[in-house]
């Protein structure tokens, strides 16, 4: 606390100190702005006059060498050097005739021929300029940079009779050359930047950049710096004032390094950050005085506190007669443990009932014959019931900690899996499982366990009930409803049923379907002649022979007294169906004995294709085949006869053919 009180007390006044901070930062640099700027006037102000002064002296020489144009070249060369006073005015002088051929020259030796007719200040002063300052130039003998003074030389009658100019030679001394030795402040320097597309620079503190490229905008000497992110606290822009000379357009530029201009608020800012640490050190120190004693009755407190953990007795130590915050808080503190007290007496007495009920629940759980057991998220065994043990034939000891993966094997695991997945999802979930060899069918459910707030799935109930006696009751009772009682063959309900199934595997794979309706001829007689027993045992008998016919997985079925019907599920094709109708036909022909009697039977067969190519109704389809075998009929009873085709053509009633019946080379299998 006393850490924190004083880190907020300096924290505020460290951002009093960056405001101040800041505020003198920007004070100084406009400060030292300003001071640049009116240093570089003064210096700019101060060059212009000099140029003018040397414009003026020039105007002067030309004057008095006027009259003396007619004198040798070398007298002429004396006496501008006695008008001139060098190197303080110029490095040098010199006279150029109109047509650019230099006449003398203090800098250049006797015989050397020069023109200076390609020079811009000599082509200023032909256009009639009353003076030309070249822009930065080199010499034609030394190279050395430069800068040139022109003015026009007139004749008594007003034309041009020469030019003279004025050297100042930026490697030798004068006036401009004392620029580049001038200092701003102690580290600060002054350079002299061309004007032109092309500037360069014509003075500099380092001699070797002289008439190196310079900027054409914000030009610093060479001491630009990039802006930090934090200029602010570390400044690194330096001080950069700038001023054009009026006289030939050159730029002055002053520059002062942010260390030198900066260097009184750094020295601050340092002995700033030194103060703040020691008050805050200070002021940590004092306040955590002040919070010892301010807390010391709250330590005596937390340390009764603390002796109750091991001493319930010393509750009685809290202060809490005291009448202040202290013994309001040990007020309440001894009212929460007494309610605690209470509370976890009755929690206790709640556990040992929840053991209790445990126990009546697990106890319960063994005796059931259900398998009942209960896993956690981890999909691990954390409760089983003894049948559930012994289905397994492991303790329940053991089960438990065990995943369902371990108990039941991978494969059983995989096909349960997608139903874990829903009761996880929070769904309850019920389905049955019949074992390989279908001896054993279980109904299984799976009940989600939810935590307290009803959001999140902590665990599954699992039950699983032995159903295998239930579900042979409920198949043998559903045979029966499908079944004739008589012969055991497939009843209507049942052929229809399987008709059905049939047709929509036909519809959906395209496999071809036979139907085929078969008729016992003058059934009537037998039942006249000999009885109904002997015709229902003749009805059983052929039933038997039917069945043999048609493959074991194909359909049989009586849909009337002395009316069957066969259904080929995927049959090969057409000739396939007719061998099956003509060993139906031979079938029925062979003798049958029953009570003594040897009965002879013909049966007429009539059949329809389905190639599942044509869409057709189940109706259609046993309306192709009963006009089939009603055509069998009418040729003669004992035969076969089959629907040509069973398409949207052959609905138009095109006719149906009649097959005499022929001996089968075999019975199909």
């Amino acid at each position: 606390m006393a850490f924190a009180t004083a880190g907020v007390v300096t924290l505020i006044i460290v951002l009093r100190a960056l405001y101040a901070q800041y505020y003198a930062y920007e004070s100084l640099r406009h400060l030292r702005q300003q001071q640049q700027d009116t240093l570089v006037a003064l210096v700019a102000e101060q060059l212009d006059e000099k140029v003018q002064s040397r414009a003026a002296m020039l105007r002067r020489v030309a004057r008095q060498l006027s009259p003396m144009l007619a004198a040798r070249p070398a007298e002429l060369r004396r006496a501008a050097e006695g008008m001139v006073d060098m190197p303080d005015q110029f490095n040098a002088v010199f006279l150029a005739a109109p047509d650019g051929q230099l006449v003398f020259s203090t800098a250049v030796p006797d015989g050397v021929r020069l023109r200076v007719d390609d020079r811009d200040y000599f082509r200023d002063v032909l256009r009639g300029q009353p003076l030309a300052v070249s822009d930065l130039i080199q010499g034609k003998l030394t190279n050395a940079p430069g800068m040139v003074l022109a003015v026009p030389l007139h004749g008594p009658n007003g034309e041009l009779r020469g030019v003279v100019g004025g050297v100042l030679n930026l490697s030798a001394h004068n006036f401009l050359r004392e620029l580049a030795h001038s200092r701003v402040g102690v580290t600060g320097s002054v350079c002299l930047v061309s004007a032109g597309t092309n500037p360069r620079y014509a003075m500099h503190s380092d001699p070797t950049r002289v008439l190196t490229r310079a900027r054409a905008v914000d030009e610093a000497c060479g001491a630009e710096r990039p802006a930090s992110m934090l200029e602010v606290a570390r400044p690194t822009q330096p001080i950069v004032a700038r001023y054009l000379l009026q006289s030939n357009g050159w730029e002055v530029v002053a520059v002062l390094p942010a260390a030198e201009a900066y260097a009184a608020l750094v020295n601050v800012r340092q002995r700033t950050i030194v103060v703040a640490g020691v008050s805050l050190l200070f002021a940590a120190a004092l306040m955590w005085l002040v919070m010892r004693r301010l807390l010391a009755p709250l330590q005596r407190l937390h340390r009764a506190v603390r002796q109750m953990a091991a001493n319930p007795s010393a509750l009685a130590d809290l202060p809490t007669g005291r009448v202040d915050e202290i013994g309001e808080l040990a007020t309440s503190f001894a009212e929460v443990v007494a309610q605690l007290s209470e509370r976890e007496a009755a929690l206790q007495a709640a556990k040992d009932r929840a053991a209790e009920s445990e126990k009546r629940i697990e106890a319960i759980a063994n005796h059931v014959p259900d398998f009942v057991s209960f896993i956690d998220r981890q999909q691990r065994y954390a409760f089983v019931n003894q049948a559930y043990a012994q289905h397994y034939g492991v303790p329940a000891a053991h089960i438990v900690g065990l995943s369902l993966r371990e108990l039941w094997g991978t494969q059983e695991y995989m096909a349960c899996q997608p139903y874990l997945e829903q009761a996880f999802a929070g769904r309850a979930v019920t389905f049955t499982r019949e074992s390989p060899d279908g001896n054993e069918c279980m109904e299984i459910t799976y009940q989600p366990a939810w935590n307290d707030a009803q959001d999140t799935v902590v665990g599954l109930h699992m039950f699983a009930r032995n159903v295998t006696h239930e579900r042979q009751k409920l198949r043998n009772l559903e045979a029966q409803t499908v079944s004739d009682h008589l012969t055991g063959l497939l009843n209507r309900k049942g052929f229809d049923r399987r008709l059905a199934e049939c047709m929509a595997r036909t519809s959906a794979g395209g496999r071809a379907l036979a139907l085929l309706l078969v008729d016992l001829d003058d059934f009537k007689a037998v039942n006249d002649n000999y009885g109904h027993p002997v015709g229902d045992r003749l009805l059983v008998a052929f039933a038997q022979r039917l069945r043999a016919c048609v493959r074991k997985g194909d359909a049989v079925a009586r849909i009337g007294g002395d009316e069957f019907a066969v259904i080929l599920d995927g049959v090969p094709g057409r000739s396939a169906m007719d061998s099956v109708a003509n060993a139906i036909v031979q079938a029925a022909r062979m003798p049958l004995a029953i009570d003594g009697h040897s009965l002879s039977v013909t049966a007429s067969v009539g059949s329809a294709l389905h190639d599942g190519r044509h869409v057709m109704t189940i109706s259609e389809l046993f309306m192709h085949a009963d006009m089939a075998l009603y055509e069998a009929k009418r040729h003669g009873k004992a035969r076969y006869a089959a629907q040509p085709a069973c398409t949207p053509a052959a609905d138009a009633g095109s006719g149906v053919v009649a097959a005499p019946s022929q001996e089968p080379a075999g019975l199909p299998a």
